[in-house]
């Protein structure tokens, strides 16, 4: 039994993740793009090209955790190597300055060295840190417990990383109208990011540490031995399932949330100061994901679960962007659209973060289907996975983004003002055609087979092998 002390001081490394996601989901593109001045499409190509170089990281640091044997366990070592290249990184990505006079060629292999470096230290610690999660318990639904603390957790420090944005650093004033235009405030933006991450790390290293030898000793394997291990454990059905359609929620998503900003400052016209009041709404979102998994995950299947949030998110997602084409909501940029608007959102977001809860905790399940098929425990492969998708929430993202934002010539700087069209394509992207790429992945887990009855059975037969 894990208790919810536990939970917490597992959970809390998670907020890491969040500060990082957040930053890199919502202001790493408009603060390159529009206050330091570099072409969309290079900022783009930066985050694709960090993202190849994830594609190779983070199955490997998954592969090395999985095989390590330290004294401090198979996870928590590693905790305390991506500090400094996760902190020190990012705050770089955020120190640079306009008036440096760097080149485009400059710009972007600035941006390009320290956001590989961030996703690094990310890596480093986030990977075992998932798989950390898989292994203090087995249980079918405590899982999903312990991976609704961490998702909790590292919603709020994505929240907390947005609150201090909007509320402390990017606040409106008489020079700047809209806040995320003042270049001045964006380094001590980044430096109290970095802060953050480093200190909720050694707070689950630490929490933690009770849990560093809940596996055996890893074994020595030959390189054949080791191929046909991975090569079995990504052939699993029930990963390929889940790997294509969290793909498709990822990418989907993280074009929508890559032109947030865009969409809220000139489709809905809301003011900076507007946006602080989305972040009780997501938060709000969270909490009630949160408390309503812990009530019904031991009630109910977790495919069901997930096609359920799946469906609610993508639906009510789509319907802002028509009823406001068709003038069916208040008038832009009013405090009545704000609060017209705030439910959709909050149902959104709620079907988004209970959907990523029950997939991490499915993600375990396979997890022990994958152990039953190979002998050996790959948390940290299969965790790497998540990993590496989630990233493409923002990579992926930042990249289809950049490319569109060029492909309709959206202005670039401190003074961009776009045209009708451009607004109303940005809208539309971020809208319907969102909706439609996140319902694939409920047809794709309608076929996923890991029921509570076969997650029991897999668990016995392993006791029995060992």
């Amino acid at each position: 039994m894990v208790t919810n002390q536990e939970k917490f001081f597992y959970g809390i490394g998670a907020s890491a993740n969040g500060i990082k996601t957040d930053a890199f989901t919502y202001f790493l593109l408009f603060f390159y793009s529009n206050i330091i001045g570099l072409s969309p499409g290079l900022s783009s190509l930066a985050i694709f090209i960090a993202l190849c170089v994830d594609a190779v990281t983070d199955p490997l640091m998954g592969v090395i955790s999985d095989r390590t044997n330290h004294k401090n366990g198979r996870r928590h070592p590693y905790f305390l190597l991506g500090i400094l290249p996760m902190s020190l990184s990012y705050f770089m990505l955020f120190a640079i300055n306009s008036d440096w006079g760097f080149s485009q060629t400059q710009l972007f292999l600035w941006m390009l060295i320290f956001t590989i470096f961030t996703r690094l230290g990310i890596t480093l610690f986030d990977v075992p840190h998932r798989s950390l999660g898989s292994e203090m318990s087995q249980s079918y639904s405590e899982r999903t417990s312990i991976f609704s603390w961490r998702e909790l957790l590292q919603t709020a420090g994505g929240l907390t990383n947005a609150l201090l944005a909007y509320s402390v650093f990017f606040r409106a004033t008489n020079e700047y109208k809209v806040g995320l235009l003042n270049p001045e405030p964006w380094i001590y933006y980044g430096i109290t990011g970095a802060c953050l991450m480093a200190i909720v790390v050694l707070i689950t290293y630490f929490g933690t540490l009770h849990y560093k030898h809940n596996r055996n000793a890893v074994q020595s394997y030959s390189l054949g031995d080791l191929i046909k291990q991975i090569l079995t454990a990504l052939k699993n059905r029930n990963f390929i399932l889940f790997f294509f359609g969290y793909l498709f929620i990822a990418s989907s998503w993280g074009i929508s949330s890559s032109l947030q900003l865009y969409v809220t400052t000139y489709f809905w016209e809301f003011e900076t100061s507007m946006l602080t009041f989305f972040i009780p709404i997501y938060a709000f979102a969270t909490f009630s994901a949160f408390l309503i998994l812990n009530l019904f995950s031991s009630k109910f299947e977790k495919r069901n679960l997930l096609m359920i949030a799946i469906f609610i998110a993508a639906f009510i997602n789509a319907l802002p962007f028509p009823l406001a084409i068709f003038g069916l909501l208040p008038e832009f940029g009013s405090w009545i659209l704000f609060f017209a608007t705030a439910p959709f959102l909050f149902v959104t977001s709620t079907g988004l973060v209970a959907s990523a809860i029950i997939r991490e905790s499915m993600l375990g399940d396979i997890s022990d289907e994958v152990q039953l098929n190979t002998g050996f425990g790959q948390e940290g492969l299969m965790y790497a996975s998540s990993s590496f998708i989630g990233k493409l929430n923002t990579g992926l993202g930042i990249l289809l983004s950049g490319l569109l934002l060029e492909l309709i010539n959206f202005p670039q700087g401190q003074d961009a003002i776009p045209d009708a069209n451009q607004i109303f394509n940005l809208a539309l992207t971020q809208g319907p055609f969102v909706s439609l790429l996140m319902i694939i992945p409920f047809f794709i887990f309608y076929f996923y087979k890991i029921d509570r009855k076969r997650h029991n059975e897999i668990i016995s037969e392993i006791k029995k092998k060992l």
